[in-house]
């Protein structure tokens, strides 16, 4: 039951095999997997006006003291509301 024959050792080397082999093409994909991002990453960020617009549209917001909703900090309008702080 628990000598060793050809068999289960040959089983045995089969399955560290496999899973060895498992690992080392799971890590080469995850490796190109990263590279390409990497390239993507530099391609997008070297795109010129179209990255630099992006970065351009993301404004702060701040909540409104009367009716508590987000509204941009620079340039807030008015939310219809009599006692809005904020100009038309």
């Amino acid at each position: 039951m628990f000598g060793f024959s050809l068999t289960k050792l040959l089983f045995t080397v089969a399955a560290i095999l496999i899973v060895w082999y498992g690992f080392r093409w799971i890590g080469r994909v995850q490796a190109r997997n990263r590279i390409e991002a990497e390239r993507r990453m530099r391609t997008d960020s070297g795109a010129g006006a179209a990255s630099t617009q992006r970065r351009k549209s993301v404004e702060d917001m701040t909540a409104c003291p009367t009716c508590g909703d987000y509204v941009t900090a620079n340039g807030a309008r008015n939310c219809g509301r009599s006692d809005c702080p904020y100009p038309g």
